[in-house]
């Protein structure tokens, strides 16, 4: 949509950030040319890639999300990075000249790749078909237990946040029984929830909306900074808010801003919950102020270092050959099956960085581009892009899916994009494979289809109108 507005907010954006890169540039003088030319050729990529997406005929969630992801890890967070300490990158490490030239090439690869697999290859992804056209209604009688069940997991969750804030599960190692518990039992009520609300009655009466309400209370129990990591929490509620406004989210600049303002706002504050004891609050104006100026210089955002130290990792100790991707593959695996089964990646890093600087804990990220890159070179990293490439297509299209529940799927991997972004894969993987069989449990036990020749009786769905048929 090559509106007016559309060109100077693109226009605006890209001066803004060209200012922070030169600025960063300036405060740190005596660097390669090489590195220089670097880092604004990967901005010129990136800009590139957020005007093909503004500009394109179709919104799109997942290339929207991997846009913010590029600006604001490979961009914003680097040049703010650089300019608090310009000889030493937010892990430890030490920056150097070399390392930053392959780290920047490194994304350009990836980028280029990911957008010629996004518009080149041939559109045969199918966004919907006549069987699955046909509408749907709830089990009401499998819905029950299922809420009950969800009841049993916020009294969990409630039980599990209160000792965390109290401190008594400092130093507790999370065993493959509380992975289900948190992957599966707490994210029951998130397609449960979803279910309810796009499968609404004719007439909504008091009933229905006291149902609902009362699974949105039992999904804030079970989805909150205290019982669920943020990167986790970010596709939940951003797939929420776009179900809700997905008729005001027509266009693709009104996608990628939304999805730009709710991510700077969205993680800083759930950082708040989770680094602050209930007890510390209200927190004061002066303790939020300096947690935003420091936000974006911390580890969080410690994408772009981390693929320096990867480069200078497979420098000096070669890559992986694949053991990486068989261990994301196989995470379900436990060591006591496969002793020599690999660490994630960004758990290497980390111990890496470990031996050789001043790094005091594990809990990294190992970008997407880094993880192909340190098991297969430069071959891994233009897979790993193409991959993504062809995810973000399908994942377009269950966003258009007719179905409601595909379409609420769509919307989560379109966001938890950022997350296999930001990676580590292994960790990535892991997390995501439950959500794909809750989804699938919640689908298969609590709805049915109905004759498409009889007037539905109870339900409908709730966006059904706004997709399109082919």
């Amino acid at each position: 949509m090559k509106s007016p507005a559309n060109v100077v907010s693109y226009l605006a954006l890209g001066i803004f950030l060209f200012a922070a890169e030169f600025y960063t540039l300036g405060m740190s003088p005596g660097h390669s040319p090489l590195m220089l030319v670097s880092h604004v050729l990967l901005l010129g990529v990136v800009l590139f890639h957020l005007g093909m997406h503004l500009f394109d005929s179709k919104p799109s969630f997942a290339d929207a999300s991997v846009v913010v992801f590029e600006i604001t890890f490979l961009i914003l967070a680097p040049a703010l990075q650089l300019a608090h300490d310009a000889q030493v990158l937010v892990n430890t490490m030490p920056f150097d000249d070399t390392s930053a030239l392959h780290a920047n090439l490194i994304f350009i690869v990836f980028i280029v790749t990911y957008l010629g697999a996004r518009h080149l290859l041939p559109r045969t992804i199918q966004a919907s078909t006549a069987r699955a056209s046909e509408p749907l209604t709830i089990r009401y009688a499998a819905l029950i237990p299922a809420l009950a069940i969800c009841v049993v997991a916020a009294m969990s969750a409630f039980n599990f946040a209160s000792q965390l804030q109290a401190g008594d599960l400092d130093g507790i190692d999370v065993t493959p029984l509380d992975m289900i518990r948190a992957k599966v039992l707490f994210f029951l009520i998130v397609p449960v929830f979803i279910l309810i609300v796009l499968h609404r009655p004719r007439r909504i009466g008091l009933v229905w909306i006291a149902l609902a309400l009362f699974a949105f209370v039992l999904l804030l129990i079970c989805q909150n900074p205290l019982t669920e990591k943020r990167n986790a929490l970010g596709p939940i509620y951003l797939t929420l808010l776009a179900l809700a406004f997905q008729r005001h989210l027509k266009s693709p600049s009104r996608v990628f801003w939304a999805i730009f303002v709710l991510s700077g706002l969205f993680f800083p504050f759930s950082e708040l919950f989770t680094n602050s004891r209930i007890d510390k609050w209200p927190l004061s104006w002066a303790t939020i102020e300096s947690f935003f100026e420091e936000h974006f210089a911390s580890t969080t955002y410690d994408a772009w270092a981390n693929t320096e130290a990867i480069v200078e990792m497979v420098s000096r100790e070669g890559i992986n050959a694949g053991r990486q991707l068989a261990g994301s593959l196989l995470f379900f695996v436990p060591h006591t099956v496969w002793p020599d089964k690999p660490l994630a990646t960004a758990i290497l890093v980390g111990e890496y960085l470990q031996r050789n600087y001043s790094m005091w804990f594990l809990n990294l990220s190992a970008p997407l581009p880094a993880e192909g890159y340190f098991d297969f070179s430069w071959a891994g990293v233009v897979a790993y892009g193409f991959l993504l490439g062809h995810f973000s297509r399908r994942a377009d299209a269950l966003v258009e899916s007719p179905i409601p529940l595909r379409r609420a799927l769509g919307c989560y991997l379109s966001f938890y994009v950022v997350f296999v972004l930001r990676g580590s894969l292994m960790v990535a993987v892991a997390y995501v494979v439950p959500v794909l069989v809750t989804f699938q449990l919640v689908s298969v036990l609590l709805t049915s289809r109905e004759n498409r020749r009889a007037e539905p009786r109870t339900a409908r769905p709730l966006y059904s109108g706004m997709a399109r048929r082919k």
